[in-house]
């Protein structure tokens, strides 16, 4: 596929993408407008349902954004030697891996095996199962960032301040929720309905930054390879 063909598909993919997330915001505010009327317990366990619901959009994004962003690379066929030392380690993930779990006996092998790979002049093709970058917060705006570190993306994934506090407000709701450390109700009574109406217009937002900033990424190929 040529360079022109490669840019024309990355647009339409992430097109698709952010289509995709509108709808689903758009049947969570039509869902949660539907429970405006209830009262009391079940109103409030309505409002903090929204939370994991808007957490399930975020993370879908997010996942989405990077398993395009390594098929738009893949596609380029760039030589491994060729990669940004920061994507070179998503490609390595395997070998790094192995590297911490061989034993005594076999790290100098796995380690020369490692640079190896590392310094081949072949296509570099990256496992599409490959571990998304992960920092531990499980999402949190920090978790962005290190995502954003490793496909050498220099501008902030999401940059308002209080899209940033509310990422971390919502992953941490829905947590609670889905671990049975609070319920449902008690978040969702902490907040009114036009709150949370505002969290789900501010989390589409953070959806669509995400996937502008990886558009805009795999349309870019210095980004993806060393000058």
């Amino acid at each position: 596929m040529s360079s022109a063909g490669i840019v024309f598909w990355v647009c339409r993919m992430f097109q698709s993408l952010i289509s995709e997330v509108s709808a689903r915001f758009e049947v969570a505010d039509a869902y949660f407008s539907e429970t405006k009327p209830f009262k009391g317990q079940v109103g409030a366990t309505a409002k903090g349902h929204m939370f994991v619901e808007a957490y399930s959009i975020y993370e879908f994004t997010v996942r989405s954004s990077v398993r395009l962003a390594i098929d738009a690379v893949n596609s380029r066929r760039y030589r491994v030697s060729d990669l940004t030392p920061t994507l070179l380690s998503l490609y390595l993930d395997p070998e790094l891996r192995s590297v911490r779990d061989v034993g005594s006996k076999g790290v100098w092998g796995a380690r020369q095996k490692l640079f190896a790979k590392a310094s081949a002049k072949t296509p570099a093709e990256i496992a599409l199962d490959t571990n998304i970058p992960d920092d531990g917060s499980h999402f949190r705006y920090s978790h962005l960032q290190t995502i954003a570190a490793v496909f050498n993306i220099r501008r902030r994934l999401v940059r308002d301040l209080q899209h940033i506090s509310r990422i971390n407000e919502v992953v941490d709701h829905r947590n609670q929720i889905a671990h049975g450390r609070d319920t449902a109700a008690n978040i969702g009574r902490r907040y009114t309905h036009a709150d949370v109406r505002k969290m789900l217009r501010q989390m589409r937002s953070v959806c669509n930054c995400v996937a502008s900033q990886f558009d805009h990424y795999c349309s870019t190929p210095t980004l993806h390879i060393k000058r």
